[in-house]
């Protein structure tokens, strides 16, 4: 596919105003245009109160992101690469609620921090029905007109007096002010209907990797990432640092990926909103290995935030003969791995940065001598 040139179009894409939802939820959304709705490598990763997105060339993205998101975010960092864009943007008053693709735009969706998370009652009412949900409807003061029904793979059910009627793409509300409204049209006196949902069947998620009860979990309408994945059972002990949420964009065969951060999620700073068909696969933990003079050679357990001054810790700490100007670190999984060494006194010192460890590296402390 054809790409426009490495230069970027700093342009608003449109005017991003606000919506209150409630006394107590603000919301906002950004549009970023992708060139020629190149959507290949899209991602969007959340890193506490940072948002880091990686992009194709030529995307058009708002030039001052606070104002556009009415205070929800403060300013990006923008760093150009090849054929790559990266945009990193702080997190202010708002949180990540959802990503989604309108037309050759990527649309992401915030909300206020800190709220209550949705009731149920809330959620049915949210809930859109489909084909082969299982729904009660009741008739006030009209039992024999009451009935548990099966919508049809074609969005129908079929109702006693006033025969089909289409209830797929509705919520529970409006199918029963559909209902009430053919009742009250030659049927029934000032009807009252009520409609339930038995059991929800037409929109779900799978969910994989490192879970105790990995599978397809069903939607019952405004259910977030925590409630998915307390339905999954939680986390495996393998379970690692990195939770990804692959969606559909929908009319292609492409996907994008919202990267999620284990401690953020846990923290209560990512919990986006699920879709259906999504895919929520939760990570299997990295690991580095050292080795030489240490007092516990073997395997380290990769946390967030993971440097060789950490691991050597968690490894009992350097023996008397270790030698600490020469600590080796061998990246990579190929034949010839790369090689770099490291001075642990100038780290200590401040003089050289503790560098990262992300996982499968190997780690060799030499020993020293006189």
């Amino acid at each position: 596919m054809p790409r426009v040139a490495a230069c970027l179009i700093l342009a608003l894409v449109s005017s991003l105003g606000l919506a209150q939802r409630g006394p107590s939820e603000t919301t906002a959304e950004i549009r970023i245009a992708l060139p020629d709705g190149d959507r290949s490598g899209v991602s969007v990763a959340p890193h506490g109160d940072r948002l880091v997105l990686d992009l194709p060339a030529g995307a058009r993205f708002p030039i001052d992101f606070a104002a556009s998101s009415g205070g929800m975010l403060r300013d990006a960092t923008v760093k150009t690469s090849g054929d790559r864009v990266t945009i990193e943007v702080e997190l202010a008053l708002g949180q990540l609620d959802r990503i989604e693709f309108d037309r050759d735009s990527l649309v992401l969706r915030f909300r206020s921090r800190h709220l209550p998370p949705l009731a149920i009652g809330e959620a049915h009412e949210r809930y859109v029905l489909g084909p082969d949900d299982r729904i009660s409807v009741l008739v006030h003061n009209h039992p024999d007109l009451g009935a548990d029904l099966d919508i049809t793979r074609e969005g129908w059910i079929t109702t006693a007096l006033v025969g089909q009627v289409k209830a797929a793409g509705l919520t529970p509300p409006q199918l029963a002010a559909k209902l009430t409204e053919l009742l009250a049209d030659g049927y029934l006196r000032n009807p009252q209907v009520d409609v339930g949902v038995k059991e929800y069947r037409s929109q779900w998620v799978v969910v994989s990797g490192e879970v105790l009860n990995p599978g397809r979990v069903p939607l019952r309408g405004g259910t977030r990432l925590k409630e998915i994945l307390g339905e999954a059972d939680g986390f495996s002990d393998a379970a690692g640092e990195e939770i990804t949420i692959t969606r559909k964009v929908p009319g292609t065969i492409e996907t994008v990926t919202l990267i999620i951060s284990r401690t953020d999620y846990e923290r209560g700073q990512s919990n986006p909103s699920l879709q259906h068909e999504d895919i929520i696969d939760v990570r299997r933990a990295e690991y580095c290995y050292i080795q030489g003079e240490v007092r516990e050679s073997g395997r380290v357990r990769i946390e967030r935030g993971m440097t060789l001054m950490r691991v050597i810790a968690l490894a009992g700490g350097l023996t008397d003969w270790a030698n600490r100007k020469k600590v080796v670190v061998l990246y990579g999984d190929g034949s010839v791995p790369r090689e770099q060494i490291f001075n642990l006194n100038r780290i200590e010192h401040g003089r050289d940065d503790d560098p990262v460890i992300r996982g499968g590296e190997d780690i060799i402390i030499k020993k020293r001598f006189l």
